[in-house]
C-alpha cells in the first residue's frame, strides 16, 4: 500500500512538471497580447486584452487546483490533457479574434497547443483535438465573413488555413509516429522487465543450487561453512552459538545389506526429521556422506543437548519402508559451543573428537567436547 502511494505521489510530482512547462506557453501568449496591445496590433479595448488574460489566469487556477487537491485523480486522465488542450484552443481563437496582420503568426499556437498531447493522448483523441483547433478557426471566419468584420483579403486567409490544415495533419501523422514509437518502447521494457524477472528466478535457482544438497534438500557443506563464519562474525559475547557432529550409525551397512536407494531413503527421512525440530534460525547441512552438521543460534550445551537428543530419540523411532519392521536407525553426535572469535575449523574438530568419543561409549549417544578432558 505505501509502495502503491509513493508511486502516486511521484505521478503526481510529474503531472505538475508537465503543468508547469505548459504555462510557459501561457506566459509567451500573455506576452504577445500585451506588446500586440501597445504596438497597436490588438484590435479590442483594453478589457478585451486584460479579460483574455484573466481567463487564461482563471482556468489554470482551476487546473492547478484539482492538481493540489488530488481531485484530479477522480478522472479517468489525471493529468487532464484533454480539457488543458482544449481550454488552450479556446483561448488562442479567442486571441486570434482580437488581431488581423499578425494572424499568420500566432497560428502557430494551434499546434504549440496539440504538441503537449502527442505523448498523453491516444490517436483518434488527438486528431479531434487537430480537427477542434481547425474548426475554431474556420467558425471565426465564417463569423468574420458573414458579420462582415474580416477586414484582410479572404485569399490570404484561405491560404493561411490552408496551411494551418496541412500543418495539423502533418502533425497527426507525426503524433501517430511517436506513438507507435512510444508502444514500442514500452512492450521492449515490459520484454526486458519480463526477461530481467526470468534472470532473477534463474539466478535464485542456481543459488539455491549451489548452496543445497541435491538428495536431502539441506544446505550443502560450502554453504554451511560460509553461514556459520558469518554468524561468527557476528557472535558478541557472552553468547554462543551450539556445533553438533551428527553421523548416522554403521550406514555404510545399510546401503551393502539393502541398497543405495534404501540408504538414500534413510538419509532423506532423517533431514526432514531434523528440519522439523529445529527453530527457524537454526542451521543443519549434510558435511559429506552420511555425516551431518547442525548450528544453533543463541545457545548454550543444556540446549544443545536437548535439542540433538530430542532428534536422536526420534530418529530411533522412525521406521523406513526399505528396511526390516523390527530395525531401526540410530545416530551419534559430538557437541561443542562456539564462542566470539573462535576459529570455526577449530570447534569442527572439537565436536569430532566428542563425536568420535560417542561412538566409542556404544553409539545412539551424543556427547560434549568437555567431556572428553574431564
Amino acid at each position: 500500500m505505501i509502495a502503491k502511494d509513493s508511486k502516486e505521489s511521484r505521478n503526481q510530482a510529474l503531472r505538475l512538471q508537465r503543468f508547469y512547462l505548459a504555462q510557459i506557453s501561457y506566459i509567451i501568449s500573455y506576452s504577445v497580447v500585451a506588446v500586440a496591445w501597445l504596438v497597436g496590433q490588438y484590435n479590442g479595448e483594453m478589457w478585451h486584452a486584460a479579460s483574455h488574460v484573466a481567463l487564461g489566469l482563471a482556468t489554470q487556477g482551476a487546473f492547478f487546483a484539482m492538481f493540489i487537491t488530488g481531485m484530479n485523480l477522480r478522472f479517468r486522465d489525471p493529468s487532464l490533457t484533454s480539457p488543458q488542450i482544449a481550454v488552450a484552443t479556446i483561448l488562442v481563437t479567442y486571441l486570434l479574434s482580437q488581431t488581423t496582420d499578425i494572424r499568420g503568426s500566432l497560428l502557430m499556437l494551434y499546434p504549440l497547443s496539440l504538441l503537449f498531447g502527442v505523448f498523453m493522448l491516444s490517436m483518434r483523441s488527438f486528431i479531434m483535438h487537430a480537427a477542434f483547433a481547425l474548426a475554431c478557426y474556420t467558425l471565426l471566419l465564417t463569423y468574420e465573413i458573414n458579420l462582415g468584420s474580416h477586414n484582410r483579403e479572404l485569399s490570404a486567409s484561405l491560404l493561411e488555413w490552408l496551411i494551418l490544415a496541412c500543418f495539423l495533419t502533418w502533425l497527426c501523422l507525426f503524433g501517430s509516429y511517436v506513438r507507435e514509437l512510444q508502444e514500442r518502447l514500452q512492450r521492449r521494457h515490459q520484454t526486458l522487465q519480463v526477461h530481467q524477472e526470468t534472470l532473477k528466478g534463474m539466478m535464485g535457482q542456481l543459488q539455491s543450487l549451489a548452496a543445497t544438497d541435491a538428495l536431502t534438500g539441506l544446505a550443502n557443506r560450502r554453504h554451511f561453512l560460509n553461514e556459520a563464519e558469518r554468524r561468527i562474525h557476528l557472535l558478541g559475547p557472552p553468547r554462543t552459538l551450539g556445533l553438533a557432529l551428527i553421523d548416522l550409525d554403521h550406514f555404510k551397512r545399510i546401503n551393502d545389506r539393502f541398497g543405495h536407494a534404501v540408504g538414500d531413503e534413510v538419509l532423506r527421512g532423517f533431514a526432514e526429521l531434523a528440519k522439523a525440530n529445529l527453530r527457524g534460525d537454526d542451521l543443519i547441512a549434510r558435511f559429506g556422506g552420511e555425516e551431518f552438521i547442525l548450528i544453533l543460534g543463541n545457545s548454550d550445551m543444556a540446549t544443545l543437548t536437548h535439542c540433538v537428543e530430542r532428534i536422536r530419540e526420534a530418529f530411533a523411532r522412525m521406521q523406513f519402508p526399505g528396511l526390516p519392521e523390527e530395525m531401526r536407525c540410530t545416530l551419534s553426535a559430538g557437541l561443542c559451543l562456539i564462542r566470539a572469535d573462535d576459529d570455526l575449523e577449530g570447534c569442527i574438530q572439537q565436536a569430532d573428537q566428542a563425536l568420535y568419543l560417542a561412538k566409542e561409549n556404544g553409539r545412539n549417544r551424543s556427547e560434549a567436547y568437555q567431556h572428553v578432558h574431564v
